[in-house]
């Protein structure tokens, strides 16, 4: 009798341990298969053809990037914004950059989900939490990591971290959907217009017609909402999970087509400030044309991105060889320095809208400065060649590797 007595409170009591160990993984790493996000655009066998032709094979990409750049400064899990490779000379030593932006985090943790990597996805989130304070990001950043965060939760997340995400939006946005304001520097000119297109109705130039000098450029302090940073996946998959109120989609998607120049001119503004759009950025004649074009990836990732707008993409790669970081509103064309840091989001439009064309030439573009040196630890990786050092982004390494995994 005392024997089953004992049987039965052993049993008991392993009953109890195994419930609140389910309880305990419920809390910490169950309960967010509730979580619904937009599913990523298939990459074809044609897709990763056509990037291992220009010398990006992402498995190897992937692979060095993490051997170079991460467990960098003592952080063993995130990455730092760029790394330096050593140079020829003996005090050109390898070098990090040391900044570690929220952002590069986000990428960092999307492509261990898209990889499948549960343990390293987990270590990497639980460090981003406890290093960075979510409420004095910009918004560029945390609209990064929501996105990313998002994508975590519904693949490998607990209950915890849906009330986190719940959280971090609420620093975002309002209780109405719409983004919070922040500090924006913008170009102006001589005489300090800066702002629209409107009729001035006195036979003036408005200010889209007038020009200005890169040297003449002078800058200002305005408080609004980059349109850039209106990341329409990341809204449509908050409000489908009920994080932001319904409609707050469909007022952000008008937000950023309202942004666009003019029918003749299908890029799009750089900020939105006390209701009207402040087209130039660094250039007060010009439209930003890398801010553009992540708008016009965020608009694609909805399927809203206007022909327009492709047509005008498509014909600047696809003709131009290469793409400038700025038009000129007078001139009608693009100038300035090569935009380097935007392929990868074009590579990311073309997967969205299904051009392969499109795709090819963007990696082409990626492809010339893949490192080939076979003695080279950045061997496959993307460089940049900055004051005779060879340079390694995180973000452009890491969004193409995305673009082709």
């Amino acid at each position: 009798m005392k024997k089953n007595i004992k049987l039965i409170a052993i049993i008991a009591s392993a009953a109890l341990l195994l419930g609140g160990g389910y309880l305990l993984y419920q809390q910490f790493y169950g309960g967010a298969s509730s979580i619904s996000v937009i599913e990523f655009p298939t990459i074809s066998f044609d897709n990763t053809t056509v990037a291992s032709e220009q010398g990006i094979v992402a498995d190897y990409v992937w692979m060095r990037t993490k051997q170079l750049m991460t467990g960098k400064d003592d952080d063993t899990l995130m990455i730092p914004s760029s790394y330096t490779i050593a140079g020829r000379l003996s005090y050109q030593d390898a070098e990090s950059s040391g900044e570690y932006d929220l952002s590069d985090q986000s990428l960092l943790l999307m492509m261990y989900v898209v990889s499948g990597d549960r343990i390293n996805s987990m270590r990497l989130k639980d460090q981003i939490l406890s290093y960075y304070d979510f409420a004095q990001e910009s918004n560029e950043d945390l609209s990064a990591w929501l996105d990313a965060y998002l994508y975590y939760t519904a693949t490998f997340g607990s209950t915890a971290d849906v009330t986190r995400i719940g959280e971090y939006t609420s620093y975002l946005f309002d209780e109405e959907g719409n983004m919070r304001t922040e500090e924006l520097s913008v170009a102006v000119y001589d005489q300090g217009g800066f702002f629209s297109t409107d009729d001035l109705g006195d036979g003036s130039l408005s200010t889209l017609e007038q020009g200005t000098e890169r040297q003449e450029t002078e800058y200002t302090t305005v408080e609004g909402i980059e349109i850039e940073t209106i990341d329409l996946r990341l809204i449509r998959n908050l409000e489908t999970n009920g994080f932001l109120p319904e409609g707050s989609f469909d007022k952000n998607l008008d937000l950023v087509l309202g942004a666009v120049v003019s029918d003749s001119i299908p890029l799009y503004a750089y900020a939105y400030v006390d209701g009207i759009y402040v087209y130039s950025h660094d250039v007060a004649a010009a439209v930003d044309i890398t801010s553009s074009v992540v708008t016009m990836r965020h608009l694609s990732e909805v399927g809203m991105l206007p022909e327009a707008s492709l047509s005008w993409l498509r014909n600047q790669m696809l003709n131009a060889g290469a793409l400038r970081n700025e038009y000129y509103y007078t001139q009608g064309t693009t100038d300035g320095d090569e935009a380097l840091e935007i392929y990868p989001d074009i590579m990311h439009i073309a997967l969205n809208v299904d051009d392969m064309d499109l795709y090819r030439n963007a990696a082409m573009l990626e492809g010339l400065r893949v490192a080939t040196y076979s003695n080279s630890p950045a061997l496959s990786m993307i460089f940049r060649q900055e004051d005779g050092r060879f340079v390694f982004y995180a973000r452009e390494n890491l969004d193409v590797c995305l673009a082709v995994t």
